[in-house]
């Protein structure tokens, strides 16, 4: 029963087929008009023959509809079912099945249609597995691109979801991308500044919105981190919101080279103004006719040490500006640093008398040679000799010593002075940098705050290094290291420079 059912279902359906109907008429059509010409011109000529009864013509056009019907449900099997076949197949490929395949094999028309089908799906296939792969390229380079970005790069959709978070953003704000994707910004970020950008970025229509510095302090960093925010709208071209592209940029140095600048020129002009309003003023008093001899010659030598402070400061600034801009290179050649000390020290030990203070050099037997500026190890050497002197109390002593070693030479300096606080180590060697002493004023550096910067410099110009050790009370020990040259890399250090004297 479930078979003829089915049978008869699909008969029913194939006769409600328009081509079906359509081969119908034409085939009955097709009978019976020939026949009916035939008979008229038959009985035409034999007019005495007896017509048949019209239960015969009904007879007849029955057996001609049902021999039509037979031929035109053949014949519409045969086109329907491969054009039935080709549609359905052509539904699936509009649909994106490119693997589908038409089972047909015949060798007609239809069969060659069949075959242009499956070569056109298995070249759409081919194409759309070479246009997956190079899309699937794209998205993985642009997604390495904006992980690898130095800025944070965050993309929310229209209602404030995250879709992307690159690695810099999850550093700064500590959270990963996998467990955060599809979640509300304000969930995930408790910052108010940049919420309220992003929120303005999806109400408004301007593309790009000013940009705003918010503050963040990751627990993997000492410091706080100001960052630089703006935020962007993404746009289809009927002007659909996409979503919003938030970039976040660590101007954190440039706020510390801006405040440092803005320092820089404010001691600048107070140490410059210092000098010279003092040479102004007791200029201005030796002007004074009535003045006394002694007072005259107190006020001249005033004026003439504020003179030599102001010179020293100017030049010093201008020394550590131009080796930072490179206009100053070192004249190197084969020194024998023991006696720069001894000459720094001979000279000079006149500062260490005035104030009964005992100085003890220490140094080897055998020669330290060094590649290096004569004149730049001996304003080295000065620096460090004279601040141990300033910032060390009377009667106290001071101790050089000279150590070579494998492969450097280290110089020591090491004073029983005031000593320099813990905090105030690590910003010793920056400009204008001086320490300061709130409970004993006298203890509080006098000097330009410059010194320690060249040094620090002119030893980095010399591939060496220089350290500090220093406990308030107890003193400071400053200790230089450069390299040591043997014969061998003598020769080739002065071939080296003649080269480059040569070239230049």
């Amino acid at each position: 029963m479930k078979i003829s059912g089915y049978i008869t279902e699909k008969i029913r359906k194939h006769i409600k087929n328009k081509l079906f109907v359509k081969l119908l008429s034409l085939t009955f059509t097709t009978m019976i008009i020939p026949v009916i010409f035939l008979g008229v011109w038959w009985f035409s000529k034999n007019p005495n023959v007896k017509i048949l009864f019209f239960p015969d013509i009904f007879l007849f056009l029955i057996l001609a509809l049902c021999l039509a019907f037979v031929v035109s449900y053949y014949l519409s099997r045969v086109i329907t079912t491969p054009i039935s076949i080709m549609t359905k197949s052509a539904i699936e490929i509009g649909r994106g099945n490119f693997s589908h395949q038409i089972k047909i094999y015949s060798d007609d028309e239809l069969g060659r249609l069949a075959r242009l089908f499956n070569y056109m799906t298995t070249e759409l296939r081919r194409l759309n597995n070479m246009n997956l792969a190079q899309i699937i390229a794209e998205r993985n380079k642009t997604q390495t691109i904006i992980r690898n970005i130095a800025d944070g790069v965050i993309v929310t959709d229209p209602k404030s979801r995250i879709l992307i978070l690159n690695s810099c953003a999850e550093n700064w704000f500590e959270i990963n991308e996998k467990q955060v994707y599809s979640k509300p910004l304000s969930q995930i970020i408790k910052e108010p500044k940049l919420l309220q950008l992003t929120a303005e970025a999806t109400s408004r229509k301007h593309s790009i919105l000013p940009s705003i510095e918010i503050s963040i302090k990751p627990k993997n960093d000492w410091r706080e981190k100001t960052l630089q925010a703006r935020a962007a709208r993404v746009q289809q071209e009927d002007g659909e919101l996409i979503g919003i592209v938030t970039i976040l940029r660590d101007i954190t140095q440039q706020k510390e080279i801006d405040k440092m600048k803005t320092e820089l020129v404010s001691m600048v002009a107070h140490e410059l103004r210092s000098p010279l309003t003092s040479i102004s003023g007791f200029s201005e008093l030796l002007l004074d006719k009535d003045i006394p001899r002694d007072q005259a010659e107190e006020y001249a030598n005033i004026i003439l040490k504020e003179s030599n402070r102001l010179s020293e400061l100017i030049n010093k600034f201008l020394d550590i500006s131009r080796i930072e801009s490179g206009r100053i290179q070192p004249q190197k050649s084969d020194l024998d640093i023991r006696e720069i000390v001894q000459m720094v020290v001979g000279s000079n030990s006149y500062l260490a008398n005035k104030k009964n203070m005992q100085i003890e050099v220490h140094i080897p037997s055998e020669p330290c040679r060094v590649w290096a500026d004569s004149g730049m190890m001996e304003q080295v050497i000065l620096n460090l000799f004279s601040n141990a002197v300033k910032y060390s109390p009377e009667n106290t002593r001071i101790d050089i010593v000279v150590t070579p070693s494998e492969d450097q030479i280290a110089v020591t300096i090491k004073d029983q002075g005031y000593g320099i606080p813990r905090h105030a180590v690590k910003k010793i060697f920056e400009k204008f940098y001086r320490v300061s002493s709130s409970n004993d004023p006298q203890r509080t550096a006098k000097g330009s705050g410059l010194g320690l910067a060249l040094v620090k410099q002119i030893v980095d110009m010399h591939n060496g290094r220089i350290d500090i050790e220093s406990v308030v009370d107890k003193g400071s020990v400053f200790t230089i290291y450069l390299p040591e040259i043997r014969s061998s890399e003598w020769r080739k250090m002065t071939q080296k420079e003649q080269s480059h004297d040569i070239i230049q």
